[in-house]
């Protein structure tokens, strides 16, 4: 499949650039499985994760990674606008998370679960252009991190 995707879109991908994105799509697959029984939406997350009583120490590190990469001088920044918010999914919570107005332990976890959320649909709807998708590793090995963690929990 990679020799696939060097050809078709002219990239040198090596089996390391697209490991996380592939494990991305399996690990999805078992999350919206166990948690979301296979239906995800954003209520869906705040309904299967608001009853856990979440160690925040365990996301610490994604929240940073994710903090640092969508707020800049105290704001959101374009980065945070390409994540594509539709209108059911809380961008005003996942920004006051990021900006730290909100120390909710259960809503923080819901935040990271609807930027992992995001990035599932902006891979899967087509929305992450190929030929740049080497640059998303470390945004999806978070968001593997933050998946695992969470199906800990179930």
């Amino acid at each position: 499949m990679r020799e696939w995707i060097n050809n078709r879109f002219g990239t040198n991908f090596s089996e390391n650039d697209l490991s996380s994105v592939k494990d991305f799509s399996l690990l999805w697959n078992v999350f919206e499985n166990i948690v979301c029984d296979n239906n995800c939406s954003v209520n869906r997350l705040s309904e299967r994760l608001n009853p856990i009583d979440f160690d925040l120490a365990e996301f610490e590190n994604n929240l940073n990674y994710f903090r640092n990469r969508y707020i800049s001088d105290g704001e959101t920044n374009e980065r945070f606008n390409h994540l594509n918010f539709r209108n059911n999914d809380r961008r005003e919570l996942v920004a006051d998370v990021l900006l730290g107005n909100n120390n909710n332990n259960s809503e923080n976890i819901l935040a990271l679960a609807i930027i992992v959320y995001r990035f599932r649909n902006n891979l899967f709807h087509g929305l992450k252009q190929m030929e740049f998708i080497d640059q998303q590793k470390e945004n999806f090995d978070n968001a593997n991190m933050v998946l695992t963690a969470i199906l800990r929990h179930f």
